[in-house]
């Protein structure tokens, strides 16, 4: 029908395009199609035309419904003017609380977006989203008009004051306004951006000058060499990233680049102008802004009234599956749940409770509480049923052999709980006579056999004697025997049965045997022969026992497990899914026991948890049904029948559903119909659990925070083989809002209970704990004794030493420390150190301690490290005269004092001292836990940790386990199968927001290379921690904490026990030089001067840009540290302790104390080098010492400086310099531990002055793994031709050869001084050690390429047991030597004389 007629002065085509009647409402809804805008008055003209018309065709009273369509609206707003006027002319009519303001403002149509000029005065409406939406909202309403709006202020438009003062502005609700709303707009160059931005994606090469918004993704500022400098950033709206660069003055690029700092810190956005364009440095398209505002992002908010709790929640921790974060920070999930008003948040990552003490702390500090959970992996073993049953306890005597099962004898015992009710035995009759061996094996004798019914009647009388009784056996060896003897007999007995084994297990992990008779012994039941029918009385008995156990715990139910073949069949886990919430604290226990025994006893991929073993460990704990991975979503998608899933409801205690999304790879696989379908599945559980009483909730299953996070979790999933990584569900996490939404079709009353009302109950019903014991701050183990044993021992080494009495300066220092670990309960720590280290080195071994135990002058004088830190002084070690007023010193180090004789007795005075304050050690109030490392002989090592399982005892000592996630350089080449597997092209902006997306998430767990656990006797591994073993595997000699060992620093002692290089090759150096160590004088001048010029080996390095003689000297020997070396020229112990600090710690050289020596800021003496230094200089500028501490505690931990503690720096006037300094440094070594070091060095050091050979024998024997005999041989200069060959790789060379160069370098050194690299030949060579002759060094059969330790052993051996080889063939034989090793060998020379084969030739 033509409409146009019925508005007057009509020029274009209105047409009624569908006419529908609603009888029942008697309504006639009427769809009209304008070819272009109408004003209001123009629709509300043809409305009445219309209604007027259908009332005078039809008698009948009608109510007329019109509805408009525009489809020409984007033709219209692109090319008539009009069109706009139109829209502003509905807005004045619509919206007539913005008339004064509309009246005078500008709309146009650019880049498909509204933009609605504004006079500059308003600003009011550029700051009021509410104000946006009542227009966009009359769009729709009006046109039903999609579109974007942008409102920008204009200079040029003006507002009248009379219209100013009568345009009252509406707001919205206080509900709706956000609280605390930063200020947008902040300018950071150039000028103000009125227009609006457009999405990165959309973005091409030739669009010149573009104007976007994103978030600050990376920065970077780079000097340029004329001066000023290069700030070099990217912003990401998330749709896509670009790189943007500024070239600026240096101050103005600080100021900048602090600006885009603090917008990156508070999760700000920049809107960015400028011109687009191909850089020719990078090759990429960048982006030159002239313009840069900032503006805040508007965070999802969650504004429903009531609020939700997400139970279903996985962080990081959730193997390559799971991107949030519980850690406290911005956007992640804690903060999140509190931000939005959530009162607690549960963790429940796959089969790991990893994120526990990250999580908690966090939810404390944000005043939330966290619900510790588990999406754990069920497996089905067996069915739950009561206690009260009739069984048949059974026992078989039988001899298996590879092929075959023998079955003597079976016997069952019928029982109840009232007692035994019946017995059953039999002896069955074998097909060939029965060897004595067996007679006397079974106790039987011929007679038994001669009379002895046949299989077939005997497994019918067993069959007909167990009837309906549950069948009992101790594991499942006798079920399949009897069940595999019945079968082959053509009967049916069922594998069923109630496994005592098992719960013996389960009850008593005590015991290492869980054979019949060890349970019997521990049950004390007396044992009466060994026939079949006493094991099953035995089994009976143990049975009872265990009922008994159970019934003390208030379980009334065994589980009946389903038999072998049902939990071995298949390649899979096996298991569904299943979640675990923590009620209380025996809940926690329970579950850090199930998360253990998982991993250690029942993974197969993943770490299942037997439904038996559930039972056993269920108290304090929720169960809920979980995803549709679980058994009971997967029995309703199965229709299984109502009385099998009512059975597997009644298992939970909560039933779980989840947003349709989740699963919609169950309607695009066709298993399902479509949505609706999906929506029943739901609807059946919910009406599930109303029939069954139990509470139904909705949880998101949540993976990430945001929507748009999704691209990261594709992914990791697609670098795991899944097809279908890139259709993601919405795991991201759902305000109480988005969730409601999404189980409207309940009903709202139906879905507030599911969303709001259920979880909010179960979450009340979880305690907020902490992860492990927290009634004290540390838990420290203990001996017996301990307090007086340290405090006899440290006095007895100091008197010793010092003399009796001792020196006030040594008595006060050994009572502060002593008073200080004993009343904090760290003597047995001590002792256990010192033990340990006495032990290795009564064997040969020195130790070298590391961190600061130095600190302690108690750990001294135990024995514990050789580091005195007390200030430098003289003792005289005959009549043990002290001095402590050496005047001022110009070094912290004794040794550095002037040589010196007693003046009592005339002996040469020793010197002593670093230095060093005890407070670093446990703090000014000893608030801190001690972390005593020490460095064994790499070779030593297991057997220090042998001993310490043996002093603490077998189930508290463990290794400290580790965690380690996906790295940003793994995560690159995730993100680059990924954009080839999609078809995605990205730059490398782009390219690294997503690799930075990925990194951080969980890949494996490892241990530790030293680190050892402590938990003290009286207490359980369980109340700290699960166990493991390293790496998820299923079995292994180690074992591990289930928590990274830094989230349990301060709650138990941990001890590293670290393998090191040093204390081996001091001990062969020893061995070989008949030199002790601990004999050599720390203040040689030959040895010192090799830290700072290459005199001592009369030698010229210059080709190698080195001129100190420090090379292969461990700490010492790298180019970067050889620099600092070149740079400063130690002369003193105390200048090598300093530099030993400054190699080791991050950001503490480079960019730091090297520029404030450079400029003459600070000299070295000066700088920050150790941690130490940091505490020292606060407190001897008067600063308060125990703010120093923690200043000094934030900084070597790579936290920087609190505002706190930048105004303590500020009110004692401390130099800026030192603060800058603070803030840069990421890492810190202790003064001890770099002491500790160079007392090590130093020594090495003096044997490469005076046993070269000697020096690099031991190097290349220990140190050089990447020695290579290809690139050795020849003079020296040949091998300095090899480095500079391997130098000429540039990017190109791999790890292996940089290793090489270190080691071609040491090579060089030797040969310049005149030693020989020997040839490897047959008879001289060792298997792996470098040999000294007369004429140079020898190297062994393991230098030479591809020959690994027990190829080298394996060829010395031959050499030795054989002297000579009639052929080469004839030592490939002997040595087993491959192919290639031979061709190489051949190449050598080293088969020089030697035919290639035995057999002779008859042609000559």
């Amino acid at each position: 029908m033509e409409c146009s007629m019925l508005i007057s002065g009509c020029d274009f085509d209105i047409h009624l395009v569908e006419a529908r009647l609603i009888k029942s409402a008697r309504k006639l809804c009427l769809s009209v199609e304008s070819s272009r805008l109408l004003s209001i008055e123009q629709m509300n003209e043809l409305r009445l035309s219309l209604a007027s018309s259908v009332s005078k065709g039809n008698g009948r009273a009608l109510s007329v419904d019109v509805t408009f369509t525009f489809p020409n609206i984007d033709d219209e707003l692109n090319h008539r003017d009009s069109a706009t006027d139109t829209i502003m002319g509905a807005w004045r009519e619509d919206v007539p609380v913005l008339r004064p303001v509309l009246e005078h403002s500008r709309l146009t149509f650019n880049d498909g977006m509204l933009v609605l000029s504004v006079p500059s005065r308003t600003t009011a409406l550029l700051e009021n989203s509410y104000i946006e939406g009542l227009l966009k909202s009359s769009l729709k309403r009006l046109y039903n008009m999609h579109i974007g709006l942008w409102i920008c202020p204009d200079e040029e438009l003006t507002l009248p004051e009379a219209a100013a003062d009568d345009a009252p502005l509406p707001t919205p609700s206080a509900a709706k306004k956000p609280k605390d709303k930063p200020a947008q707009g902040a300018l950071i160059m150039g000028r103000p951006i009125k227009k609006p931005p457009i999405r990165m994606c959309d973005v091409t090469d030739d669009m010149g000058s573009i104007i976007v918004r994103g978030s600050v993704e990376s920065l970077e500022t780079r000097e340029r060499r004329n001066g000023g400098c290069i700030v070099s950033f990217s912003v990401s709206d998330k749709t896509n990233t670009i790189p943007a660069k500024l070239f600026l003055e240096a101050e103005q690029g600080k100021a900048i680049a602090d600006a885009f700092a603090s917008c990156m810190k508070a999760n700000d956005e920049l809107i960015v102008r400028g011109n687009y364009r191909l850089d020719g440095y990078s090759g990429e398209m960048q982006l030159i802004p002239f313009d840069i505002e900032r503006t805040s992002v508007e965070k999802r908010r969650d504004t429903y009234a009531k609020k939700r709790v997400e139970l279903h929640l996985h962080t990081q921790f959730s193997s390559m599956d799971a991107l949030l974060t519980a850690t406290g920070k911005q956007n992640d999930a804690v903060e999140t749940a509190a931000r939005w008003g959530h009162k607690a948040v549960a963790i429940t990552d796959h089969g790991v409770v990893h994120g526990f003490p990250s999580a908690y702390s966090a939810a404390k500090k944000a005043g939330i509480k966290v619900i510790y959970g588990v999406e754990g992996y069920l497996l089905d073993d067996s069915s739950l049923i009561d206690a009260n049953q009739s069984y048949v306890s059974v026992g078989v005597i039988m001899r298996e052999t590879a092929h075959t099962r023998f079955i003597y004898e079976v016997a069952a015992v019928r029982f109840d709980k009232r007692g035994i009710r019946d017995t059953f035995s039999s002896v069955i009759a074998q097909p060939s006579p029965v060897g004595d061996d067996i007679l006397r094996e079974t106790c039987m004798t011929r007679d038994d056999f001669a009379a002895a019914p046949s299989s077939s009647e005997t497994f019918n009388r067993l069959r007909d004697f167990i009837g309906d009784s549950l069948i009992v056996s101790h594991g499942s060896t006798f079920v399949a025997a009897i069940v595999g003897g019945a079968k082959r007999c053509s009967i049916d007995i069922s594998q069923k049965h109630v496994d005592t084994e098992a719960l013996f297990h389960y009850l008593h992990r005590e015991a290492k045997d869980t054979s019949v008779s060890s349970a019997r012994a521990a049950y004390g039941i007396e044992h009466n022969g060994g026939r079949a029918l006493q094991t099953a009385l035995d089994t009976q008995s143990i049975f009872e026992r265990l009922l008994s156990e159970l019934e003390s715990m208030d379980i009334h139910r065994v589980p009946y497990m389903h038999g072998i073949e049902k939990q071995t069949k298949g390649h899979g886990h096996g298991a569904s899914h299943i979640v675990l919430l923590v009620k209380n604290h025996n809940g926690l226990r329970n579950l850090y026991k199930l998360v253990s025994y998982s991993h250690m006893e029942y993974i197969k991929s993943v770490p299942r948890i037997p439904r038996s073993l559930l039972m056993i460990h269920r108290d304090g704990l929720i169960v809920g049904s979980a995803c549709e991975a679980g058994e009971l979503f997967r029995a309703v998608l199965n229709d299984v029948g109502s009385d099998e899933t009512e059975r597997i409801a009644n298992e939970y205690d909560y039933l779980e559903i989840q947003p349709i999304g989740n699963n919609d790879f169950l309607r695009r696989e066709g298993r399902v119909s479509g949505y609706d379908a999906l929506r029943e599945l739901n609807t059946r559980i919910v009406r599930l659990g109303e029939k069954l009483g139990k509470p139904v909730v909705a949880t998101g299953d949540v993976h990430f925070l945001n929507p748009e996070d999704a691209v990261f979790r594709a992914i990791l999933m697609a670098s795991k083989g899944f097809s279908d990584a890139l259709i993601q569900p919405p795991l991201y996490f759902k305000t109480t809002d988005e969730l409601i939404e999404e189980f409207k079709y309940l009903g709202l009353e139906k879905a507030e209970e599911i969303v709001i009302t259920n979880p909010n109950m179960i979450a009340d019903m979880c305690e907020m704990l902490p992860p492990f014991l927290d009634e004290r701050r540390t838990y420290a183990p203990t001996f017996d004794g301990a307090d007086d044993e340290l405090r006899t021992m440290a006095e007895s080494t100091a008197h010793k030493l010092y003399g009796d009495p001792l020196p006030e300066t040594v008595r006060k220092r050994l009572d502060k420390e002593l008073n200080s670990i004993i009343q904090n309960g760290y003597s047995s720590l001590y002792l256990m150190a010192q033990r340990l280290v006495k032990k290795s080195n009564g064997d040969g071994y020195l130790v070298g301690s590391r961190g600061s135990v130095g600190s302690s002058f108690v750990a001294t004088m135990a024995g514990i490290t050789e580091v005195n830190p007390l200030p430098p002084h003289y003792v005289c070690p005959k009549c043990k005269n002290t001095v402590f007023d050496v005047g001022e010193p110009l070094s912290r180090c004794g040794i550095d004092l002037p040589p010196k004789k007693c003046d009592k007795c005339g002996e040469e005075f020793m010197r002593l001292g670093y230095e060093i304050p005890f407070e670093v050690f446990l703090g000014f109030k000893g608030d801190k836990t001690p972390d005593i490392d020490l460095n064994f002989s790499g070779e030593y090592q297991p057997v220090a940790h042998a001993y310490v399982e043996e002093m603490f005892g077998e189930g508290h000592a463990f290794r400290a386990g580790t965690i380690s996630a996906v790295q940003e350089k793994t995560a690159y080449g995730y993100v680059n199968a990924y954009c080839e597997k999609s078809g995605l092209r990205v730059n490398n902006a782009e390219h690294e927001r997503l690799a930075r997306g990925c990194s951080g998430v969980k890949r494996t767990t490892g241990q530790h290379p030293g680190g050892i656990v402590i938990v003290p006797k009286e207490l359980d591994i369980f109340d700290f921690t699960p166990i493991q073993f390293p790496a998820d595997k299923a079995d292994g000699n180690t074992i591990t904490t289930h928590f990274d060992f830094h989230a349990m620093d301060d709650k138990l002692v941990k001890l590293d026990i670290l393998g090191h290089d040093d204390p081996t090759v001091l001990r062969i150096l020893k061995d070989m030089t008949g030199i002790d160590p601990q004999s050599i004088s720390l203040d040689d001048k030959n040895t010192l001067a090799l830290f700072s010029t290459q005199a001592p080996l009369d030698i010229d390095l210059s080709a190698l840009d080195c001129d100190v003689g420090s090379i292969a000297i461990p700490e010492f020997g790298t180019s970067f540290v050889r620099q600092m070396l070149m740079d400063t020229r130690p002369t003193t112990m105390e200048e090598l302790v300093r530099i030993s600090g400054l190699s080791h710690g991050t950001d503490v050289w480079l960019g730091n104390a090297q520029d404030l020596i450079k400029s003459g800021v600070a000299t070295l003496s000066e700088v920050i080098c150790t941690r130490d230094d940091i505490m020292n200089y606060l407190i001897l500028h008067g600063c308060e010492p125990s703010m120093s501490f923690k200043t000094m505690e934030n900084v070597r931990k790579g936290k920087g400086l609190t505002p706190e503690m930048e105004a303590f720096l500020r009110e004692n006037n401390i130099p800026e310099w030192f603060g800058t300094s603070c803030r840069k440094i990421k890492y810190m070594f202790p003064r001890a531990h770099a002491a500790a070091y160079v007392m090590m060095a130093f020594r090495v050091a003096y044997y490469k002055v005076y046993y070269p050979k000697e020096f690099y024998s031991v190097y290349f024997t220990v140190r050089a793994d990447a020695f290579d005999i290809r690139y050795s041989l020849g003079d020296a200069q040949e091998t300095l031709k090899n480095i500079r060959t391997l130098e000429g790789r540039g990017d190109k060379i791999s790890q292996k050869e940089k290793d090489l160069i270190t080691v071609l370098e040491v090579v060089y050194e030797m040969k310049l001084r005149g030693i020989r690299l020997l040839p490897i030949t047959l008879n001289e060579s060792a298997a792996t050690n470098f040999r000294v002759e007369r004429d140079g060094i020898r190297p062994p059969f393991s230098a030479i390429p591809g020959v690994g330790e027990n190829a080298a052993i394996a060829i010395a051996q031959a050499v030795s047991e054989n002297k000579s080889f009639t052929s080469v063939e004839d030592f490939a034989r002997r040595s087993k030597a491959n192919a290639s090793t031979i061709d190489l060998m051949r190449s050598m020379g080293m088969f020089e004389g030697l035919g290639e084969t035995d057999q002779i030739s008859m042609f000559g």
